[in-house]
């Protein structure tokens, strides 16, 4: 059974590793996992400026994030749209994502390796989003 819009927005503001899907060069699907950041609305992913995902995006812009509880009851999210680049580095975002996903003192560690990096900052609201909740459904 689908998700209502405060459930699917409560889900994604859990730091769930999620899975990226874009389109490589020659037409073939390309998933990865990732962490994300979802405020408002808005998906924001950080990535190195030379990771393949980054350089498939900046083709073809088109994305699809899936996002799924890994126990159950289980549910999912997956959003679909078309990605834009931000220009500048939010670093702060970076460190307090780092931090929602290893802890204060391993998010820490890990956002100050990075910090001078190139470091690509990708964003998209969401043109389609699929969900599902089988907790929700009637057995």
């Amino acid at each position: 059974m689908p998700m209502k819009r405060k459930e699917i927005d409560q889900f994604l503001s859990k730091p769930n590793v999620a899975v990226i899907a874009v389109t490589d060069p020659d037409g073939h699907p390309h998933a990865v996992p990732t962490w994300y950041d979802y405020k408002a609305g808005v998906v924001t992913i950080h990535s190195d400026t030379t990771a393949f995902k980054y350089k498939c995006l900046q083709k073809n812009p088109y994305v699809g994030l899936c996002v799924d509880a890994k126990t159950p009851p289980y549910k999912a999210v997956i959003l679909k749209g078309r990605v834009s680049f931000e220009a500048k580095e939010d670093y702060k975002r970076f460190e307090r994502m780092a931090i929602s996903y290893l802890g204060k003192k391993q998010g820490l560690a890990y956002a100050k390796t990075l910090k001078g990096n190139k470091v690509g900052v990708i964003t998209f609201r969401p043109e389609k989003i699929i969900s599902w909740d089988y907790a929700r459904d009637p057995l």
